[in-house]
């Protein structure tokens, strides 16, 4: 069972789809911080787009 369970953890198919999910998330919230924030807050979307580039770019490796 233990070893199913690795398995599962690693398969990159399993992870894509996760990371695809927390793309969405975080391009959800950028958007909503953005509409919710002044201009004087726009710092406070700069760590939540940094991640979605990290995400990003770990995508594009995956596929790779």
């Amino acid at each position: 069972m233990l070893a199913t369970a690795a398995v599962m953890t690693l398969n990159p198919l399993f992870l894509r789809h996760d990371l695809m999910i927390e793309m969405s998330r975080l391009e959800m919230a950028i958007e909503d911080a953005r509409h919710h924030t002044s201009a004087n807050d726009a710092n406070a979307v700069a760590p939540l787009e940094t991640k979605l580039a990290r995400i990003n770019e770990a995508l594009s490796r995956l596929s790779a």
